[in-house]
C-alpha cells in the first residue's frame, strides 16, 4: 500500500502546526514463481516510515522527495503486477501435475500423459475442436465428439486418481453439453449469437400479425390431422422444408453478420421447431420413425 503525501496550497512556505502521520506499512515480500519461465524470485521490500512530524518546520523538498519515492515505487509494483499477470497465464498452460508448458489445445502432458483441465468452457466449437459457424459438417462433429469421449471417458480413469478422474468427468460432461448444443441447428444458432453477446430469451416473441396467423393456422391443421398418418407426414414434410429455407437465411445473416434478421429468424425457427417436434412425436406414438 502507498500513501501519498497530501498537496499543499502554498508551496512555497513551511508548514506550521500541521501533524502528518505516516503509516508504518509492515515489511512485505512476495515471490512470483517462476511458472516455467525460469524466473528468479522477486522481493518487494517496502521500507518502513515513522514518526510524527509536528510544530516544526518542514520544507518542501523533503515532501517533494518522499513523494517521489511514493510514485517510484508505485510504478515498481504496477511493472511486477504485469509480470504477476504473464506469469499466471504460463500457469494456466502448465501440467497440474508435473508443471511442464502445455499447448493450448492438449487433451494429456507430453510428460507425464495427465489429463489436463479443459482450456476452454466457454466456446462450445472450441471445446469439440470445429470451425465456428452456423453451417458445419454434422459428420465432422459426430467423430470428433465420440474420439474425445473414447480418449477422456471417466471408466478409463478409475485407476489414476481421484484428480484425474474428477477431470475426466467434468471433460465429459462438457463434451455431452457441448455436441447437444452443436448438433441442433436451433441450439447452435442460439449459442452462436451468445458468443456475440446476444441472446434470445424465452419472452422474445415475433410481432408480425401475419407470422402469427400463420402459426394459428399450423397448429389448427395439426390438430384437425388427428391420427390420420398420411395427413401428418405431408404436414410434417412442408413444415420441414421451411425450416431448412430459414437455417439458409439463418447462415446468410451471420455470413453478413446481420444481427437483427439472425435474431428474428432463429424466433421463427423457434416456432417452426415446436410443431416440427409436436408432429414428429404423434407419428412416433403412431409407429412411423421415417
Amino acid at each position: 500500500f502507498i500513501f501519498y503525501f497530501l498537496p499543499f496550497a502554498n508551496l512555497g512556505t513551511t508548514i506550521n502546526h500541521y501533524q502528518l502521520i505516516a503509516v508504518i506499512v509492515e515489511s512485505a515480500s512476495r515471490k512470483i514463481v517462476s511458472f516455467g519461465y525460469g524466473l528468479n524470485f522477486l522481493l518487494i521490500k517496502m521500507r518502513t516510515l515513522t514518526g510524527l512530524i509536528k510544530n516544526n518546520h518542514i520544507f518542501l523538498d523533503f515532501i517533494k522527495s518522499e513523494n517521489n519515492y511514493a510514485v517510484q515505487l508505485n510504478r515498481d509494483i504496477v511493472f511486477i503486477s504485469r509480470k504477476l499477470f504473464i506469469g499466471k497465464t504460463a500457469f494456466q498452460n502448465a501440467c497440474w501435475k508435473c508443471g511442464t508448458d502445455q499447448g493450448s489445445s492438449n487433451l494429456f502432458c507430453e510428460k507425464c500423459n495427465a489429463l489436463q483441465h479443459p482450456k476452454e468452457k466457454h466456446n462450445l466449437f472450441k471445446v469439440l475442436k470445429i470451425e465456428e459457424d452456423f453451417k458445419i459438417d454434422e459428420a465432422d462433429l459426430k467423430n470428433k465428439f465420440r474420439k474425445m469421449q473414447t480418449m477422456i471417458h471417466p471408466d478409463k480413469f478409475s485407476n489414476r486418481g481421484s484428480t484425474e478422474l474428477s477431470i475426466s468427468e467434468e471433460y465429459s460432461s462438457l463434451l455431452n453439453k457441448a455436441y447437444s448444443v452443436l448438433q441442433t441447428p436451433l441450439k447452435r444458432a442460439e449459442h452462436l449469437l451468445e458468443l456475440k453477446g446476444e441472446q434470445v430469451g424465452e419472452s422474445d416473441k415475433i410481432d408480425d400479425p401475419e407470422f402469427l396467423l400463420e402459426m394459428m393456422s399450423l397448429n389448427e391443421e395439426v390438430e384437425e390431422a388427428g391420427n390420420n398418418k398420411q395427413l401428418l407426414k405431408k404436414l410434417f414434410d412442408k413444415n420441414k422444408s421451411v425450416i431448412n429455407e430459414l437455417e439458409k437465411e439463418i447462415q446468410e445473416n451471420f455470413i453478413s453478420n446481420n444481427i437483427e434478421n439472425t435474431k428474428k429468424n432463429v424466433i421463427k425457427l423457434k416456432y417452426f421447431m415446436s410443431i416440427h417436434n409436436r408432429i414428429n412425436k404423434i407419428l412416433r406414438e403412431l409407429g412411423v420413425t421415417d
